[in-house]
Protein backbone atom coordinates (compact mmCIF):
# COMPACT_ATOMS: atom_id res chain seq x y z
CA UNK A 1 0.00 0.00 0.00
CA UNK A 2 0.95 3.39 -0.73
CA UNK A 3 2.92 5.39 1.92
CA UNK A 4 2.18 9.06 1.16
CA UNK A 5 5.77 9.75 1.81
CA UNK A 6 5.41 8.08 5.66
CA UNK A 7 4.77 4.98 6.88
CA UNK A 8 0.91 4.20 7.06
CA UNK A 9 -0.44 2.32 10.11
CA UNK A 10 -3.87 1.21 9.93
CA UNK A 11 -5.48 -1.22 12.87
CA UNK A 12 -9.15 -3.23 11.06
CA UNK A 13 -10.52 -4.24 14.35
CA UNK A 14 -13.36 -6.14 14.08
CA UNK A 15 -16.10 -9.19 15.96
CA UNK A 16 -17.71 -11.82 15.06
CA UNK A 17 -21.36 -10.46 16.08
CA UNK A 18 -23.12 -14.10 16.51
CA UNK A 19 -25.44 -16.02 18.66
CA UNK A 20 -23.41 -17.60 21.30
CA UNK A 21 -22.81 -21.31 20.59
CA UNK A 22 -20.02 -22.30 22.48
CA UNK A 23 -21.97 -24.59 24.83
CA UNK A 24 -23.24 -26.38 21.44
CA UNK A 25 -19.22 -27.75 20.79
CA UNK A 26 -19.59 -29.03 24.43
CA UNK A 27 -22.69 -31.23 23.27
CA UNK A 28 -24.72 -28.65 25.70
CA UNK A 29 -28.11 -27.30 23.87
CA UNK A 30 -28.90 -23.41 24.63
CA UNK A 31 -31.89 -21.55 23.63
CA UNK A 32 -31.68 -18.85 21.42
CA UNK A 33 -32.93 -16.49 23.73
CA UNK A 34 -30.52 -17.39 26.27
CA UNK A 35 -27.18 -17.05 23.58
CA UNK A 36 -29.16 -13.88 22.41
CA UNK A 37 -28.98 -12.54 25.80
CA UNK A 38 -24.61 -13.09 26.84
CA UNK A 39 -23.85 -12.22 22.89
CA UNK A 40 -25.92 -8.86 23.30
CA UNK A 41 -24.25 -8.19 26.46
CA UNK A 42 -20.95 -8.73 25.26
CA UNK A 43 -21.70 -6.53 22.30
CA UNK A 44 -22.90 -3.45 24.32
CA UNK A 45 -20.01 -3.73 26.77
CA UNK A 46 -17.29 -3.45 23.62
CA UNK A 47 -19.60 -0.44 21.75
CA UNK A 48 -19.22 1.14 25.16
CA UNK A 49 -15.45 1.16 25.01
CA UNK A 50 -15.05 1.65 21.50
CA UNK A 51 -17.28 5.00 22.43
CA UNK A 52 -15.17 5.92 24.85
CA UNK A 53 -12.03 5.33 22.79
CA UNK A 54 -14.01 7.10 19.78
CA UNK A 55 -12.86 3.71 17.66
CA UNK A 56 -14.49 2.48 14.94
CA UNK A 57 -14.43 -1.39 13.90
CA UNK A 58 -16.39 -3.70 11.75
CA UNK A 59 -18.97 -6.30 12.92
CA UNK A 60 -19.11 -9.38 11.36
CA UNK A 61 -22.89 -10.11 12.18
CA UNK A 62 -24.93 -13.58 11.67
CA UNK A 63 -28.22 -12.71 9.86
CA UNK A 64 -29.59 -14.53 13.02
CA UNK A 65 -28.05 -11.82 15.39
CA UNK A 66 -29.17 -9.25 13.85
CA UNK A 67 -32.89 -10.56 13.70
CA UNK A 68 -33.05 -11.02 16.78
CA UNK A 69 -31.21 -7.82 17.89
CA UNK A 70 -31.90 -5.11 16.37
CA UNK A 71 -31.78 -2.38 18.19
CA UNK A 72 -27.96 -3.26 18.77
CA UNK A 73 -28.10 -2.71 15.30
CA UNK A 74 -28.92 0.49 14.85
CA UNK A 75 -26.81 1.28 17.68
CA UNK A 76 -23.45 -0.14 15.44
CA UNK A 77 -24.68 1.71 12.35
CA UNK A 78 -25.41 5.02 14.40
CA UNK A 79 -22.19 4.79 16.26
CA UNK A 80 -20.22 5.10 12.33
CA UNK A 81 -18.82 1.38 12.52
CA UNK A 82 -19.27 -1.12 9.36
CA UNK A 83 -21.42 -4.10 9.41
CA UNK A 84 -20.16 -6.76 6.91
CA UNK A 85 -21.77 -10.56 6.92
CA UNK A 86 -20.97 -13.41 8.96
CA UNK A 87 -23.35 -16.04 7.31
CA UNK A 88 -26.87 -17.11 8.42
CA UNK A 89 -26.47 -19.00 11.87
CA UNK A 90 -22.67 -19.53 13.51
CA UNK A 91 -23.46 -23.00 14.16
CA UNK A 92 -24.28 -25.15 10.72
CA UNK A 93 -22.90 -22.80 8.06
CA UNK A 94 -24.63 -23.31 4.56
CA UNK A 95 -23.00 -23.08 0.97
CA UNK A 96 -26.28 -20.38 0.54
CA UNK A 97 -25.13 -18.37 3.45
CA UNK A 98 -23.31 -15.64 1.46
CA UNK A 99 -26.11 -14.81 -0.81
CA UNK A 100 -29.25 -15.15 1.95
CA UNK A 101 -27.46 -13.45 4.67
CA UNK A 102 -26.29 -10.26 2.39
CA UNK A 103 -29.80 -10.01 1.58
CA UNK A 104 -31.14 -10.51 4.66
CA UNK A 105 -28.42 -7.46 6.47
CA UNK A 106 -29.30 -5.56 3.58
CA UNK A 107 -33.10 -5.09 4.19
CA UNK A 108 -32.54 -4.93 8.08
CA UNK A 109 -30.27 -2.00 7.65
CA UNK A 110 -30.89 -0.22 4.29
CA UNK A 111 -27.26 -0.67 3.79
CA UNK A 112 -25.00 -2.29 1.06
CA UNK A 113 -22.67 -5.24 2.72
CA UNK A 114 -19.42 -5.52 1.31
CA UNK A 115 -17.52 -7.87 2.90
CA UNK A 116 -17.99 -11.70 4.43
CA UNK A 117 -15.89 -13.90 6.81
CA UNK A 118 -17.25 -17.48 7.02
CA UNK A 119 -17.90 -18.82 10.98
CA UNK A 120 -15.18 -20.38 12.28
CA UNK A 121 -12.73 -18.58 9.80
CA UNK A 122 -13.61 -21.45 7.28
CA UNK A 123 -13.28 -21.73 3.45
CA UNK A 124 -15.66 -20.47 1.35
CA UNK A 125 -16.05 -20.11 -2.52
CA UNK A 126 -14.45 -16.95 -3.92
CA UNK A 127 -15.90 -16.80 -6.97
CA UNK A 128 -19.41 -16.73 -5.06
CA UNK A 129 -18.57 -13.74 -3.26
CA UNK A 130 -17.54 -11.83 -5.85
CA UNK A 131 -20.63 -13.03 -8.05
CA UNK A 132 -23.02 -11.85 -5.32
CA UNK A 133 -21.11 -8.44 -4.55
CA UNK A 134 -19.09 -8.82 -1.68
CA UNK A 135 -15.83 -6.66 -2.57
CA UNK A 136 -13.50 -8.29 0.28
CA UNK A 137 -13.30 -11.48 2.33
CA UNK A 138 -11.46 -11.73 5.44
CA UNK A 139 -11.90 -15.69 6.05
CA UNK A 140 -8.62 -16.70 5.97
CA UNK A 141 -6.18 -17.43 8.92
CA UNK A 142 -2.42 -17.76 7.20
CA UNK A 143 -1.31 -20.30 10.34
CA UNK A 144 -1.15 -23.68 11.74
CA UNK A 145 -3.50 -24.40 14.53
CA UNK A 146 -3.49 -28.28 14.80
CA UNK A 147 -7.18 -29.64 14.25
CA UNK A 148 -8.37 -26.00 12.96
CA UNK A 149 -6.27 -24.73 10.09
CA UNK A 150 -3.43 -24.99 8.05
CA UNK A 151 -2.80 -22.20 5.67
CA UNK A 152 1.35 -21.70 6.05
CA UNK A 153 1.25 -21.29 1.75
CA UNK A 154 -0.84 -18.60 1.02
CA UNK A 155 -0.12 -14.64 1.53
CA UNK A 156 -0.14 -13.52 5.04
CA UNK A 157 -1.11 -9.71 3.91
CA UNK A 158 -4.06 -8.59 2.07
CA UNK A 159 -4.00 -9.93 -1.85
CA UNK A 160 -6.71 -9.80 -4.83
CA UNK A 161 -8.14 -13.26 -5.80
CA UNK A 162 -10.28 -11.92 -9.20
CA UNK A 163 -11.26 -8.28 -7.93
CA UNK A 164 -12.03 -9.67 -4.70
CA UNK A 165 -9.69 -8.34 -1.80
CA UNK A 166 -8.73 -11.54 0.75
CA UNK A 167 -7.93 -9.66 4.02
CA UNK A 168 -6.21 -12.77 6.19
CA UNK A 169 -6.01 -12.21 10.01
CA UNK A 170 -2.44 -10.71 11.23
CA UNK A 171 0.05 -13.39 12.11
CA UNK A 172 3.49 -12.39 13.14
CA UNK A 173 6.09 -12.07 10.44
CA UNK A 174 8.32 -14.59 10.53
CA UNK A 175 6.97 -17.72 12.64
CA UNK A 176 3.57 -16.50 11.47
CA UNK A 177 2.48 -16.85 15.30
CA UNK A 178 -1.63 -16.66 15.66
CA UNK A 179 -2.02 -13.36 17.40
CA UNK A 180 -5.97 -13.22 17.33
CA UNK A 181 -8.59 -13.31 20.22
CA UNK A 182 -7.25 -16.35 21.93
CA UNK A 183 -3.99 -15.43 22.04
CA UNK A 184 -5.14 -12.54 23.68
CA UNK A 185 -6.24 -14.72 26.35
CA UNK A 186 -3.65 -16.53 26.84
CA UNK A 187 -0.40 -14.86 25.62
CA UNK A 188 1.46 -12.96 28.92
CA UNK A 189 0.23 -9.15 28.02
CA UNK A 190 3.58 -7.99 27.69
CA UNK A 191 4.72 -10.58 25.08
CA UNK A 192 1.01 -10.33 23.39
CA UNK A 193 1.52 -6.55 22.96
CA UNK A 194 4.95 -6.65 21.61
CA UNK A 195 4.15 -8.86 19.11
CA UNK A 196 1.41 -7.17 17.66
CA UNK A 197 3.36 -3.81 17.34
CA UNK A 198 5.95 -5.93 15.36
CA UNK A 199 3.31 -7.14 13.16
CA UNK A 200 1.75 -3.71 12.55
CA UNK A 201 4.95 -1.91 12.10
CA UNK A 202 6.70 -4.58 9.69
CA UNK A 203 3.13 -5.24 7.69
CA UNK A 204 1.59 -1.90 8.22
CA UNK A 205 -1.81 -3.18 8.75
CA UNK A 206 -3.20 -5.34 11.66
CA UNK A 207 -6.09 -7.50 10.90
CA UNK A 208 -7.83 -8.95 14.84
CA UNK A 209 -11.42 -10.04 15.76
CA UNK A 210 -12.97 -10.91 18.72
CA UNK A 211 -16.35 -11.95 20.03
CA UNK A 212 -19.16 -10.51 22.34
CA UNK A 213 -18.94 -13.00 24.85
CA UNK A 214 -15.51 -12.73 25.20
CA UNK A 215 -16.45 -9.57 27.12
CA UNK A 216 -18.75 -11.26 29.86
CA UNK A 217 -18.03 -14.04 32.17
CA UNK A 218 -19.12 -17.37 30.50
CA UNK A 219 -17.63 -19.88 32.80
CA UNK A 220 -19.91 -18.23 35.72
CA UNK A 221 -22.28 -20.52 34.27
CA UNK A 222 -20.78 -24.20 34.71
CA UNK A 223 -23.52 -26.12 32.79
CA UNK A 224 -22.27 -24.75 29.82
CA UNK A 225 -19.15 -26.99 30.07
CA UNK A 226 -16.82 -24.30 28.58
CA UNK A 227 -13.39 -25.42 28.12
CA UNK A 228 -10.82 -23.26 30.23
CA UNK A 229 -9.18 -22.66 27.21
CA UNK A 230 -12.17 -20.65 25.97
CA UNK A 231 -13.32 -19.40 29.32
CA UNK A 232 -9.98 -17.76 30.45
CA UNK A 233 -9.73 -14.38 30.75
CA UNK A 234 -13.22 -13.93 29.81
CA UNK A 235 -15.66 -11.07 30.95
CA UNK A 236 -14.30 -7.79 32.72
CA UNK A 237 -10.53 -8.71 31.72
CA UNK A 238 -10.74 -9.29 28.71
CA UNK A 239 -12.22 -5.64 28.39
CA UNK A 240 -8.86 -4.02 30.05
CA UNK A 241 -6.70 -6.11 27.37
CA UNK A 242 -8.66 -4.95 24.65
CA UNK A 243 -8.71 -1.32 26.22
CA UNK A 244 -5.29 -1.79 26.51
CA UNK A 245 -4.30 -2.79 23.08
CA UNK A 246 -6.41 -0.35 22.05
CA UNK A 247 -3.99 1.90 24.06
CA UNK A 248 -0.85 0.51 22.24
CA UNK A 249 -2.12 0.98 18.85
CA UNK A 250 -2.66 4.69 19.77
CA UNK A 251 1.05 5.29 20.99
CA UNK A 252 2.48 4.31 17.65
CA UNK A 253 -0.14 6.65 15.41
CA UNK A 254 -2.09 3.99 14.41
CA UNK A 255 -5.60 4.72 12.40
CA UNK A 256 -8.69 2.59 13.21
CA UNK A 257 -10.12 1.77 10.09
CA UNK A 258 -13.14 -0.46 9.16
CA UNK A 259 -12.60 -3.10 6.29
CA UNK A 260 -14.62 -1.42 3.44
CA UNK A 261 -12.13 1.57 3.93
CA UNK A 262 -9.33 -0.14 4.04
CA UNK A 263 -10.51 -1.82 0.91
CA UNK A 264 -11.01 1.51 -1.00
CA UNK A 265 -7.47 2.99 0.09
CA UNK A 266 -6.33 -0.47 -0.94
CA UNK A 267 -7.49 0.06 -4.30
CA UNK A 268 -6.55 3.27 -4.76
CA UNK A 269 -3.13 2.08 -4.70
CA UNK A 270 -3.75 -1.50 -5.91
CA UNK A 271 -5.22 -2.76 -9.24
CA UNK A 272 -8.05 -5.09 -8.85
CA UNK A 273 -7.35 -6.19 -12.42
CA UNK A 274 -3.70 -7.42 -11.61
CA UNK A 275 -5.37 -10.76 -9.88
CA UNK A 276 -7.58 -11.64 -12.73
Amino acid sequence: MARDGREKRQVLLSFDTEEFDVPREQGVEIAIDESMAVSVEGITRVLDLLKAQDVTATFFCTLTFATHAPDVMRRIVAEGHEVASHGVDHTTPRTTDPAVSKEGLERLLGNPVSGYRQPRMFPVDDADLERLGYRYNSSLHPTFIPGRYMNLDVPRTPFYKGRLLEIPASVTPWLRAPVFWLACHHYPQWLYRRLCRRTLRHDGQFVIYFHPWEFVDIGATKRWKIPYTVRHNCGDEMLRRLERLIATFKAMDARFVTYNQFTDEYEESNNPAAGV
